[in-house]
């Protein structure tokens, strides 16, 4: 198996350099070559529409010329495409088509972009975060989007919608591009960046247009993370329940455990400093709430996130769910985080995410957020000789755990499949990124491990990047 794809893939690659006029070395997007800086000491503002950005986009310069950046800031590509898009969103000019799928290896020959949300969100909440008040019909189309794509090249500019397998083309002729133009003029041309190729292209797949790079020169920065809730005095604490209860600390019933945990009350609020490196707030409803309000309570989350919240840097928006509590309907909201661009994947059993907060239109019952700060460190003086792997390495090293991991979800054999079981098990894989993964112990100093994260067979695996083994799945 691991020839073969080997054999496959350079197969592909030598077809490509034929038509390519300088060599394609990869380097990873994301080089760092200064120090990290430490979060601040307390969240600054944080809006509704920081909620909403790109888990990754895709860059497509020409054929066979394709790139991933993870970071929606880099460039300043994510603003002036957010723009454009929610001028799309509220013309009224627009013409529109559906199609039977989103952008792929077949029709990415033009000059094109493609923004993954890391989950579906309600365009309406889209329209209504970058101040779209009169939205047109694309909301109504695809009422929830996934990703959004702008095509250029010579001829007419147009946009694709795509949400819940619903795929809406867009023409607008009124719309400039010439900002986004310019940002890709800037990128090609610095030729600071990964070069990707499509698995369905390569391994002639169905399903999902996975892009992957081959090699990769560079490795990532080394992160060091700390246990900021261990390092914090009683005045630091009293500082924070502060900020959250608002009341002044000689107000405050203060409560400590017999497991060092620290407790403090006003009235209704509660706010708790867990020695797993939690900090939990609770203020049961004031008022019952009927009808839930996705918009009231998603800026309710913005504002709180904005004025009480340890940090927001690097914060995003991952899962929505519908929840009912104290006879009130409301939402929870979980929020990941990002160092540098690159997501962050965290592995604690104990703690599954970095923020989950329970929201009911304008009332924010529960918050509770991990406290883990980046650490200052000289990371020049930290050497390694081994080199990133490539997402494919990462793949072909694994194949066989792949292959046993899609045997046992479906229930099928390998005799089943026969000669096909390559093409199913590699069609199996819906997502591919780089990532850092977080331990999630409660240690003083704690190194990210740089990971390969693969989504297949309704699963996440972690691999290392460095040695392609497994380190975590869920």
């Amino acid at each position: 198996m691991k020839e073969k794809l080997k054999t496959l893939l350079l197969l592909f690659l030598v077809g490509t350099s034929l038509a390519m006029t300088q060599k394609l070395w990869i380097q990873f997007p994301e080089r760092v070559t200064s120090f990290f800086e430490p979060q601040p000491s307390y969240s600054s503002s944080y809006l509704l529409s920081d909620m909403i950005a790109p888990n990754k986009y895709l860059i497509n310069f020409e054929k066979n010329k394709t790139t991933i950046i993870y970071d929606a800031s880099k460039y300043g590509l994510w603003d002036s495409a957010k723009k454009v898009i929610a001028q799309v969103i509220n013309s009224t000019s627009i013409k529109t088509e559906e199609l039977e799928q989103g952008l792929n290896h077949n029709n990415l020959n033009n000059q094109s972009i493609v923004f993954y949300l890391p989950e579906k969100m309600s365009a309406n909440i889209v329209a209504m975060a970058w101040e779209v008040k009169e939205p047109n019909r694309i909301v109504d189309a695809v009422p929830y989007i996934e990703s959004i794509s702008i095509v250029m090249g010579d001829g007419d500019p147009f946009f694709v919608f795509s949400g819940d397998g619903k795929h809406l083309k867009v023409y607008d002729n009124a719309i400039n591009l010439d900002e986004i133009k310019m940002d890709l003029r800037s990128i090609e041309e610095n030729d600071d960046f990964d070069y990707y190729y499509s698995m369905s292209e390569i391994f002639e797949l169905g399903g999902n247009d996975i892009f992957i790079p081959y090699e990769i020169r560079n490795n990532l920065a080394a992160v060091f993370v700390k246990n900021d809730l261990a390092n914090m005095n009683k005045a630091d604490k009293e500082t924070l329940a502060q900020r959250f209860l608002e009341k002044d600390k000689d107000y405050l019933r203060q409560i400590v455990e017999n497991n060092g945990s620290t407790i403090y009350i006003n009235d209704n609020r509660v706010l708790k400093f867990n020695l797993n490196g939690t900090v939990e707030y609770f203020h049961s409803l004031e008022d019952k709430v009927e009808d839930r309000n996705l918009y009231l309570s998603l800026s309710a989350a913005a504002d709180f996130i904005s004025k009480k919240a340890y940090s927001a840097k690097g914060m995003y928006l991952a899962e929505t769910d519908e929840i009912e509590a104290e006879g009130s309907l409301g939402y929870k909201f979980v929020f990941k985080y990002r160092v540098r661009g690159i997501p962050v994947l965290l592995g604690n059993r104990e703690v599954n995410e970095y923020v989950q907060m329970e929201v009911f239109n304008s009332q924010v019952r529960s918050y509770r957020q991990l406290f883990r700060g980046e650490m200052n460190i000289d990371i020049s003086q930290i050497q390694t000789t081994d080199s990133l792997l490539s997402s494919f390495d990462v793949i072909d090293r694994n194949y066989i755990f792949f292959e046993s991991e899609y045997l046992k979800a479906t229930g099928l054999t390998k005799e089943e499949l026969g000669d096909s079981v390559i093409q199913k098990v590699l069609s199996s894989i819906e997502d591919i990124t780089i990532a850092y993964y977080d331990s999630g112990l409660m240690e003083q100093r704690e190194r990210l491990v740089t990971i390969w994260q693969i989504k297949a067979n309704s699963k996440i695996y972690a691999f290392n990047a460095y040695s392609g083994k497994l380190v975590y799945e869920r």
